[in-house]
């Protein structure tokens, strides 16, 4: 697909764990192969939903900056990690479009110029674009940590039923995520031997079942109600964060064919990735 086709396709990443930014793992492979698939493309921008912003009061979060500072985001890593750079810029243009469909859409959404981009977007942007050549522009998901799953996971497909047009416009959606994200029980199972959680798999495979429903009023009802009510969704989600982005992603596919782009289990995690309208 090239710069003059009729719409880009939408990504759903798990970004991994800010080490991914320099140790060597599949995931890391993984994600400069998909840099190449990425410059292909020839996007005029990239939009990054990330699952680290959560903006208060389920408003969404727009950065409207000329340049994107990292905002490091993490704890207890060496003091190289904090030193590490990606030097990109930002699009206020898209980024204002971006406030202006949200508005329109009836979804709260306010600019924002202090934060810097967060691990979500850069660590594993350093991998597939590690010298970035358009804006890339980062949104956040909203806090709904007191509201149920459904609405959540509702409100998110929203988000990215909006967001859809863009795809049109040449922009490249990307939503940024954990499939499985249970940082609780990390220590658990490394001390473990490393066996991998046991809700793991299966909810990761209620993932994959989703994407790959091919009728779009299916899958979205499937990713509120098949979700919400899986054994599975607590245990591989203590909190909705990392899998928001997912809806995110769904609403932007609309109808859309899915593609399984990467499987990887580490401990409490899976490390999936998914495009939707890739050709």
């Amino acid at each position: 697909m090239s710069a003059t086709s009729a719409k880009l396709p939408v990504y759903f990443l798990s970004h991994a764990g800010p080490n991914q930014a320099v140790d060597e793992s599949v995931t890391a492979d993984f994600f400069a192969k998909l840099g190449q698939q990425w410059t292909a493309l020839a996007p005029s921008a990239i939009l990054v939903i990330s699952a680290h912003w959560e903006g208060a009061d389920g408003v969404i979060r727009v950065r409207t900056s000329e340049t994107n500072e990292l905002y490091y985001d993490f704890y207890g890593f060496p003091d190289f990690m904090y030193k590490l750079q990606y030097p990109s810029k930002g699009s206020p243009q898209l980024a204002n479009q971006v406030l202006d469909i949200l508005g329109k859409a009836g979804i709260p959404a306010k600019a924002e110029t202090e934060r810097g981009i967060d691990h979500g977007v850069w660590v594993s942007l350093l991998r597939i674009l590690p010298n970035p050549t358009v804006p890339i522009v980062q949104m956040s998901i909203a806090d709904m940590r007191s509201r149920p799953a459904e609405e959540a996971f509702e409100y998110h497909l929203k988000l990215g039923k909006a967001l859809r047009q863009l795809r049109e416009q040449n922009v490249l959606i990307v939503s940024s995520g954990t499939a499985v994200h249970n940082l609780r029980e990390l220590g658990t199972y490394m001390r473990s031997g490393g066996k991998v959680a046991p809700y793991v798999e299966p909810f990761d495979k209620l993932l994959d079942q989703i994407a790959l429903t091919e009728s779009e009023g299916a899958r979205d009802k499937a990713s509120v109600q098949v979700l919400a009510n899986s054994e599975f969704l607590r245990p591989a989600h203590p909190t909705l964060e990392h899998l928001l982005p997912f809806h995110v992603a769904l609403g932007a596919a609309g109808g859309d064919k899915a593609k399984i782009l990467h499987k990887n289990f580490l401990l409490s995690l899976s490390e999936s990735a998914f495009s939707f309208g890739e050709q």
